[in-house]
């Protein structure tokens, strides 16, 4: 997406605001150990800064994008259709449009 296009220019020279985890203790947090929470954080509230910090963190694009697809769960639909526009994925590979049609179909029977 066009957005993320300044990001190679200038990979490497952003932090993530400490705001978007404000009830976590950031002096030795494990970024690894918690990375879906930092992904759907970022995904929710980051500001483009924050999405370019989350890249260099995650391997870039394609590993935030990973991360994105196959782990982050707690979205709304707006958030999901969201994430989906900018980074290029399809809704119906994600694991929480995968979940949360369980949970519909689960509730239907």
């Amino acid at each position: 997406m066009k957005i993320f296009q300044t990001y190679s220019e200038e990979k490497g020279k952003h932090q993530i605001n400490r705001g978007l985890l404000w009830e976590y203790a950031l002096d030795g947090f494990d970024w690894q150990k918690y990375r879906r929470v930092v992904v759907e954080r970022v995904i929710k509230m980051g500001r483009i800064f924050d999405w370019y910090a989350a890249f260099d963190l995650y391997g870039g694009i394609r590993g935030f994008r990973k991360i994105a697809r196959d782990e982050a769960v707690d979205l709304t639909p707006r958030e999901l259709d969201f994430m989906c526009r900018a980074l290029n994925i399809d809704k119906t590979d994600t694991k929480c449009y995968k979940q949360a049609l369980s949970r519909q179909q689960h509730l239907n029977c």
